[in-house]
């Protein structure tokens, strides 16, 4: 589908005054969600209700089809209000959309024919096993871990290698069930980033028709079908909203915030202001350099081989380097508000918890700095 230009900064404009205001309802549910151990229901149906579970589905399925310059945007301001709202969101918007993209018609049609967006959960690793029947589908049995939104998802996709019989192959495939055909653990019990029910699932024996295979890409853009392309930015922009929300609360506390023994308060200590300038210095800093990494990534879309190579190792670096930032950013922060930023229930010191375990997630590891050292020697010829 093509979009105008006009239609485009339209689309930007609708989808950031929704989050603009959906964002003091996920602020004002936070600690309801941490305490649900996953999105409690008001913020769900709000999310829902602004349309934005289908921000980055393809228009074809009754998405957005928003660009990725806006949902990373999006993905920052919602962060700014509940980072676990924001990472529940950018990964059902994935998920569903990966599933748009890439359903045959008579699949595309079984999902997507309601009068509400559907959302689906799903793990990139594939740890499913998968046996072909007759029919042309499979039947599935294994036991995924990290399900983000899996408590309140229709759907899941199943990654999945094929049993290869005698030849010893093992085909990657993705399938796509219904959450009725799933068991789901009780086993999300994390630090940080609680309010995104981030359980395990499991299926067995459960038979997938060929309809529910994942192939082509069907419709929407290159990026609909290449999730593994744009999802290290949105997992930065995560974290880039939860770095700016910190700098927002100590620079609010700052006008009565005075500390003890000092005669008036840490807005008038120029030792905080010199600190806060710089923390606003580099957090700008990162999110510009976020940014670029997505013009980049919008120049040359998948499948284009820099995608595959140079260009996607040099986003995983940035983007890693702006998550492990962003705790640092924050930590920082919370370290000039002192002891009252760590108590239960205070946004700081819930942010310090959501950015730790943001900075575990694979897509943002360290291992992006060694591929991104070894393609700069390897550039240089240091290497054999």
């Amino acid at each position: 589908m093509i979009v105008t230009c006009k239609e485009a900064n339209a689309l930007r404009a609708s989808v950031l005054a929704s989050v603009e205001q959906v964002a003091p309802l996920l602020d004002r549910t936070a600690a309801e969600s941490e305490r649900e151990r996953t999105l409690c229901r008001e913020a769900l149906d709000a999310l829902h209700d602004a349309g934005l579970f289908g921000m980055w589905v393809p228009q074809e399925a009754g998405g957005l089809g928003a660009d990725l310059v806006t949902q990373v945007d999006a993905l920052v301001e919602l962060a700014r209000a509940d980072m676990s709202a924001a990472w529940t969101l950018m990964i059902g918007n994935t998920v569903t959309g990966t599933m748009a993209a890439c359903l045959p018609d008579a699949g595309f049609r079984e999902v997507f024919g309601g009068p509400r967006m559907p959302v689906a959960a799903g793990s990139l690793r594939a740890t499913g096993r998968a046996t072909s029947t007759a029919t042309g589908g499979y039947r599935v049995t294994g036991t995924w871990g990290f399900g983000s939104g899996i408590h309140h998802a229709e759907w899941i996709v199943a990654n999945c290698r094929v049993d290869g019989g005698e030849s010893g192959t093992h085909e990657r495939v993705s399938l796509v069930i219904p959450i009725a055909d799933a068991s789901i653990a009780d086993d999300w019990r994390a630090s940080g980033m609680r309010g995104s029910g981030s359980s395990s699932y499991s299926v067995r024996e459960v038979d997938v028709p060929a309809r529910r295979v994942l192939g082509e890409r069907q419709r929407g853009d290159p990026f609909a079908a290449a999730p593994g392309a744009r999802l290290p930015l949105e997992h930065a922009a995560v974290s880039l909203g939860g770095a700016r929300r910190a700098l927002d609360e100590v620079a609010n506390l700052a006008a009565t915030k005075r500390r003890m023994g000092a005669s008036s308060s840490l807005a008038n200590d120029p030792t905080f202001r010199r600190d806060l300038g710089r923390l606003e210095a580099e957090w700008s800093s990162l999110a510009a350099g976020v940014r670029a990494a997505v013009l980049e990534l919008e120049a040359e879309p998948p499948p284009q081989p820099a995608t595959s190579t140079a260009n996607a190792t040099h986003l995983h670096a940035v983007c890693a380097f702006a998550t492990e930032k962003s705790l640092a950013i924050a930590s920082r922060a919370i370290r000039h508000a002192g002891a009252w930023a760590g108590m239960e229930g205070q946004p700081l010191e819930r942010i310090h918890r959501d950015l730790t375990i943001a900075t575990q997630h694979v897509m943002v590891s360290d291992t992006a700095y060694e591929a991104l050292g070894e393609e700069r020697l390897r550039a240089t010829a240091v290497m054999q």
